[in-house]
């Protein structure tokens, strides 16, 4: 392989050896040209901290969201997604409404060390839209029982994989979903199979399978492999094909590397907690040369592409089909710069909708309101809205989850203001503060139309 392509090389392992499976430079340069076809489905994906979608090929990319604040995404086969918007979950529709606005059993906004949860971080949604995932850190402090305090403090730290319903703050003791500790990055196999990775105590397996219908009951642990191939320090992130033909996860010491690998039988069972001998799956090669780190890969519907981001955006490759075990024929060697800027991409089947996107996010736009907390406690908070047309808009502020103030009326489009009335226990509780932090929650309507929401943070001064 020429020396100036050696950054990026694609290293196919040929296990305890490694040796470079792709010779001729003619041949090299045909594979790192080729672009990606376009398709029917989507990449959605972070950037400059809103949500946006893409099609395949980069070549029209649409905007979801603009609010700012979103560090990550996940999307459902029928298009709904899931975003990280500080430590809460939003579920999105394609022209970027907030279905739902939530939180978790780990979103902790106190400052360290007051707080012992850290999260939520890498949601995934399920492929019927229905549950989410996603990976938490749990820290603390112990006693080490070999001595007295204050001496011997040990440092207790804990990853993890919550589960949620997409459409509403779920708690860990709810039956049909708990909790799983000890891995994280998870990746949806189907509705009720969870690929987990990148155990937080040793030795444990790289990889498990988490059932999620087992509950909390007994945390069970389906252990599958560990890539230990060449000195590999650890997996991370990581993601299988639809077929369960093919892997993907991130490995190397700091993210460095990324490995393909092939699954010749994908596990179902697992005696012993243990699964078969015969379902390990081969390691076929790995990317090097990431300018950065490597995000967590994501597959393409059809299984034969492979997106993820690294400094300088989302780069997509070509995977081989594997039918006959691990190859390279047919791999792209050198990872294509689709989608400039972009990060955290998540692959799914459904269209990147028509038109360019609303550059407001959305058919609502939140124009300002009073900040004087004095004067909204008497006359309320004038809420000025940017809407599509004629329709009720309604606003709900909240304080620490409970409402402290609401309006609505009929409004006939453009340049609308609503004015939220603070309730009696309100008035009461804040009268003497001198700064007050609430969540607005607005709802627009229009006449023969699905409702459009935003949300907005306020911080009231006396």
């Amino acid at each position: 392989m020429p020396a100036c392509h050696a950054p990026r090389t694609i290293v196919g392992m040929s296990s305890p050896l490694l040796r470079k499976l792709l010779v001729g430079g003619a041949a090299l340069i045909a594979l790192a040209v080729a672009a990606p076809a376009a398709s029917a489905d989507s990449i959605a994906y972070v950037k400059n901290g809103d949500i946006w979608l893409s099609t395949s090929d980069g070549a029209r990319q649409y905007r979801v969201t603009a609010t700012g604040g979103y560090s990550d995404v996940s999307q459902a086969d029928n298009g709904t997604m899931i975003g990280l918007h500080g430590v809460r979950l939003h579920r999105l529709d394609r022209q970027g409404h907030v279905l739902a606005d939530f939180d978790t059993p780990v979103s902790d906004t106190r400052p360290a060390p007051s707080k012992t949860f850290y999260g939520p971080f890498d949601p995934a949604i399920s492929p019927d839209g229905k549950k989410v995932a996603y990976s938490f850190f749990w820290m603390t402090q112990s006693q080490s029982p070999t001595c007295f305090p204050p001496q011997c403090v040990v440092g207790i730290n804990e990853g993890g994989t919550g589960y949620s319903w997409a459409d509403r703050q779920t708690g860990w003791d709810d039956p049909a979903l708990g909790k799983h500790t000890g891995w994280m990055f998870p990746s949806f196999v189907d509705n009720d199979t969870v690929l987990l990775s990148n155990p937080t105590h040793m030795p444990n397996y790289d990889v498990i399978l988490d059932t999620i219908s087992d509950g909390d009951t007994g945390n069970l642990v389906h252990n599958w492999f560990s890539d230990t191939a060449e000195g590999n320090p650890g997996v991370g992130g990581g993601d299988v094909s639809r077929d369960r033909r093919k892997m993907a996860f991130v490995t190397g010491s700091s993210d460095s590397t990324l490995t393909v690998y092939s699954v010749s039988s994908f596990p179902t069972t697992f005696p012993d907690s243990e699964a078969p001998a015969g379902t390990r799956p081969g390691i076929c090669y790995r990317y090097s040369g990431v300018a950065g780190r490597y995000s967590t890969p994501t597959f393409s519907p059809s299984g034969n592409q492979l997106a993820w981001s690294e400094n300088t955006g989302i780069k997509i490759v070509t995977v081989p089909s594997f039918a006959g075990g691990c190859t390279t024929a047919g791999a792209t060697p050198n990872a294509q710069l689709v989608i400039p800027g972009g990060t955290n991409p998540d692959w799914g089947p459904a269209s990147v909708p028509a038109g360019r996107g609303a550059p407001s996010g959305g058919a609502l736009t939140i124009k300002s309101a009073n900040s004087k907390l004095r004067k909204a406690l008497s006359k309320g908070i004038s809420l000025r809205v940017r809407v599509s047309g004629a329709g009720r808009l309604s606003a709900k502020a909240t304080k620490a989850g409970r409402k402290v103030a609401a309006g609505a009326k009929r409004v006939s489009g453009g340049n609308a203001t609503v004015k939220l009335r603070f309730t009696k226990a309100a008035k009461r509780s804040l009268k003497r503060a001198q700064s007050v932090k609430v969540r607005i929650k607005v709802a627009f309507t229009p006449t023969g139309g699905a409702t459009q929401r935003e949300t907005v943070s306020l911080t009231l001064t006396r």
